[in-house]
């Protein structure tokens, strides 16, 4: 073949793998995830699918429903009253209402609930089973605006403000189909039909348009078709006239005699259905060449298709995100996602020759005729994109390096065994060694081909090869990384200790700083790659990337800091669109190169977050980059590797204080968080507050922050609930943001302010109630000493007391009036009586102001003139006085004295009189009790 035919061949290969590559959009394209009891779900048997308008995509099991939003899957009952018998034989299925959209759940029994969002609850609205009052088969509702139909074993029937209406009796319905001008009834015996407009009344006339059992069915506005999937028929679609009646039909080219249970459109050019027993099929949404062409799209056997974990297929949905959601009889849940940014994923099956060898992938490279080769930790795998067929070669080898020789074949290096010729077919043979004198060491690791078509081979532990027509050239440098060669002519060669350029003419070596500009080297040198001619990028291990300038010698550089995913920088490549598009060991980044500081972070893209290998990227034909990773190997479309393109709205879903929360307190919580302020009593302060941002494209990607007040973000994480403790009275705002986990974009933030009430003992009405307390504590001890002494000074002030008095007793001879501190301690208190204690008062005062004069007058005849001993005595003088023996005689002689002073006498006769021999004592006690001296008192 010459040249020129082989150049058109191949660009006619590159022009077929480019339509590929375009095709990597269409619907069998897609990566994939199961969940099954693992994950959370309570029945692998699943019957319908359905997504609500929040994103959340809902099931129906045998038992129960459930809710998924892309990170927990939460269980909610159907509840009716009856028991165990209920059970037998069920089966729940899901509704959305054709203009409410609200979603309603019924079982094959005959109970129908709706969601209640308020309350978080499915509630029973109708039980079919005590309406007919007997036993029934319920198969399908439709809920419209006129009301609800439903299609049961014992007919069709339309339920209306509280009032059923038998519309056609007798006829084993299994669902309603509504178009634009009629319904259709899909039964065991047929497919009738009537006027959409008409009003539904007890044994309706209708028309039967098919003859055969139809299982399920859909009605196609855009092409205005209706979709019908027998039991046995297989699939067929009809073109409703004008009459609404079903004049034409058009069969699919493939026979189907399983039941067809779901059909639902995927996009304007296709339309899924679900067989029971084979899977999914996607099928033409309109004729092409006269027929529907249909596939097999998946299911559960042996080969390509088979990703589902049952082939019982009962529902399939396409959600908001242009996901496949398959529920199958026994395999639980199946999602399949667009593959968007990687075309292709390459990943080991065990036992199966028809995939990667290995998913260590070290090296990746493409034959002129598009074949992909991936050098593994077992050998080589090699891909036709165009047969999908895969050949092995080099098995048991570790294949580091992968290099296109100038007569096309592939040159292998190894660790170990040195270099191998590959051959477009996988044929094999050693060609490079230390044994047959070549190499210095077999662990070879990276291969380069100059523009003299000399091939460089770097080794682990040997002298750098150099091999010309004339013969072989070693250079004294080892534990090579990477080589390339400069606009100047020069070979970069990285190395674990930096960077070596070799002048090949000359054959001198000599060391490369990039130091210059930069305040610290890494000089662990992963990866090169020359940039427009002008730079030279330098990845290293734990340093990010330097930027080379190599006219002017000075260096930048970056690193995580600026938004690459690690410092650990393994390939460096540039994409068709120019931008520099860097691999590290926790994921993908692009970089602008004319602002290297301006880094984009794409983990966000689902498949791309993963360790890449060293060296191993390669530019296919079609500008796809094919990437080896530890995990396999990937195609990535540059087109859809870009800054953030989702969104995802946060949502505060509810609050819980406890497994019993009312539906009052329900109720009361959807009103608050509605209103961005939650509102709590004291006692509901430790709660748990659940939110959530869906979107099941990017929900890995998907971590929630929070703060209180001033306080420090949280840690981001992907738990949709925080729990607060014990959280203070008072107003607390709380901040509350989604963000996306690899690059820490903000998608959505909702402020919520948080309200705990005081304690009752701690609110403003109590407060009131202390102050309330203190003040008449205050005020009865005010009254009461004014009282006491008020009542004193009428006694002394009425005494007949001889003028004469002797001096008494001052207070130097108190002591002897003294109860002891063991007696105080030790006597019993006696209860206090009001009366008892008036004249008890009466007595003493008359008692000790009878004796003022008399010096001999002490606290032991003053007992016994009361007859009780000195304890009793003082315990019960300092119950009713509060005063001890000593301070009562000193008040009493201080009153006497005040009133001796209002009646005229002088200071000094007014102490003396009062038994006070030392005037200045007097002065002293009297001024502390009365706050004036005796000499201004009148």
């Amino acid at each position: 073949m010459n040249d020129r035919k082989q150049k058109y061949l191949i660009l006619f290969l590159c022009m077929l793998f480019v339509f590929m590559g375009l095709k990597a959009q269409d619907v069998d394209m897609f990566t994939y995830s199961h969940l099954g009891p693992e994950e959370g779900l309570c029945s692998q048997r699943i019957y319908s699918i359905c997504q609500t308008n929040d994103g959340a995509v809902w099931w129906s099991t045998k038992m129960d429903i459930e809710r998924y939003n892309g990170q927990n899957i939460k269980h909610y009952q159907l509840s009716t009253d009856k028991g165990y018998s209920n059970f037998a034989g069920r089966s729940i299925k899901m509704h959305i209402g054709v203009n409410d959209s609200l979603l309603y759940a019924f079982d094959n029994h005959g109970h129908i609930a709706v969601y209640d969002e308020e309350q978080d609850e499915f509630r029973l609205q109708v039980d079919m089973s005590k309406l007919m009052e007997g036993s029934v088969v319920l198969n399908d509702i439709l809920v419209t605006s006129d009301g609800w139909w439903f299609a049961m074993r014992e007919g069709v029937f339309f339920f209306r403000d509280q009032q059923l209406t038998a519309v056609a009796k007798g006829m084993f319905t299994n669902t309603i189909v509504k178009t634009k001008r009629s319904m259709l009834f899909c039964t065991r015996e047929g497919v009738y039909g009537c006027p959409a407009d008409r009003v539904p009344q007890s044994n309706m006339q209708m028309t039967k348009l098919l003859p055969y059992n139809v299982e399920s069915g859909y009605y196609d506005s855009m092409y205005d078709k209706v979709w019908l999937g027998g039991f046995l028929q297989g699939l067929q679609i009809y073109t409703p006239n004008a009459d609404g009646m079903l004049t034409a039909h058009e069969l699919m080219g493939d026979a189907i005699c399983n039941p067809v249970r779901s059909i639902c459109p995927y996009d304007d050019q296709t339309m899924l259905v679900g067989i029971d027993g084979l899977g999914v099929y996607k099928v033409t949404r309109r004729m092409e060449s006269g027929q529907y062409r249909s596939s097999l799209l998946f299911d559960a056997n042996e080969g390509k298709e088979g990703v589902l974990h049952g082939n019982g297929v009962y529902s399939v949905i396409r959600d908001a995100w242009d996901n496949i959601v398959v529920g199958s009889y026994s395999g639980g849940i199946d999602i399949a996602r667009p593959v968007g940014s990687t075309p292709a994923i390459f990943q080991h099956i065990r036992d199966n020759r028809q995939s990667l060898q290995n998913d260590h992938v070290n090296c990746v490279a493409q034959f002129p005729s598009g074949v992909l080769v991936m050098g593994t930790d077992n050998g080589i795998s090699l891909h036709n994109p165009f047969n999908r067929q895969w050949t092995h070669t080099c098995e048991r080898a570790v294949v580091l390096s992968l290099c296109l020789t100038p007569q096309g074949t592939m040159l292998a290096s190894t660790y170990g065994k040195g270099v191998y010729e590959i051959g477009e077919g996988g044929q094999a043979q050693q060609r490079y060694t230390k044994q047959n004198g070549v190499l210095k060491d077999d662990h070879v690791y990276k291969l380069l081909y100059d523009r003299h078509g000399n091939l460089w081979m770097g080794c682990l532990d040997g002298d750098l090869v150099q091999k010309t027509v004339s013969g072989c050239h070693y250079y004294p440098i080892k534990n090579v990384q990477d080589m390339i060669q400069l606009p100047n002519g020069s070979i970069a060669v990285g190395t674990a200790d930096g960077i070596k350029l070799i002048d090949p003419q000359k054959g001198e070596v000599k060391e490369l700083d990039y130091s210059k500009g930069v305040h610290d080297v890494n000089r662990y040198v992963l990866t090169l790659f020359v940039y427009d001619g002008k730079e030279l990028w330098i990845g290293t291990d734990g340093g990010g990337v330097y930027v080379y300038n190599l006219k002017m010698g000075n260096c930048s550089q970056v690193t995580k800091a600026d938004g690459l995913p690690s410092n650990v920088v393994y390939s460096i490549a540039k994409d068709y669109k120019g931008r520099m598009l860097v691999a590290t060991e926790e994921g993908l980044a692009f970089v602008d190169p004319h602002h290297p500081q301006q880094v984009f972070c794409s983990n966000y893209c689902y498949g791309i977050e993963r360790e890449y290998s060293a060296r191993a990227v390669i530019k296919l034909h079609n500008n796809h980059m094919l990437y080896g990773t530890t995990t396999g190997a990937l195609i990535i479309n540059p087109d859809n590797v870009q800054e953030l393109n989702y969104t995802a709205k946060l949502k505060l879903v509810g609050v819980s204080c406890s497994d019993n929360d009312g539906a009052m307190f329900k109720k009361r919580v959807h009103d608050m968080l509605a209103e961005k302020k939650l509102r709590l009593h004291y006692t509901e302060r430790t709660f748990l507050l659940t939110f959530e941002s869906i979107n099941l494209r990017n929900q890995f990607d998907i971590v929630y922050q929070y703060k209180v007040g001033n306080g420090e973000w949280s840690k981001p994480t992907d738990e949709q609930t925080i729990r607060f403790t014990n959280m203070e009275a008072g107003t607390h705002p709380l901040l509350l943001r989604c963000i996306s986990r690899t690059c820490g974009t903000v998608l959505d933030e909702v402020k919520l302010t948080i309200i705990v009430s005081e304690p009752w003992w701690n609110s403003w009405w109590m407060w009131l109630f202390y102050i309330s307390l203190i003040l008449l504590a205050f005020y009865g001890a005010w009254h009461v000493y004014h009282l006491h002494t008020k009542y004193m000074r009428l006694v002394l002030s009425d005494l007949n007391l001889n003028p004469a008095f002797q001096d008494v007793a001052t207070e130097e001879e108190a002591p002897s009036a003294l109860v002891t501190p063991q007696e105080e301690e030790t006597a019993p208190i006696p209860e206090p009586d009001v009366e008892d204690g008036s004249e008890f008062i009466a007595r003493v005062t008359k008692l000790v102001a009878d004796h003022l004069a008399d010096a001999n007058f002490n606290i032991d005849r003053l007992c016994r003139e009361l007859a009780m001993s000195r304890t009793l005595f003082y315990l019960k003088l300092k119950t009713y006085t509060g005063k001890s023996p000593q301070d009562f005689i000193r008040i009493i002689r201080l009153e006497r004295a005040a009133a001796l002073l209002r009646n005229g006498s002088s200071v000094t006769d007014a102490a003396a009189l009062a038994g006070f021999e030392n005037p200045k004592y007097f002065s002293t006690v009297f001024k502390k009790y009365f706050g004036v001296s005796p000499s201004k008192y009148c």
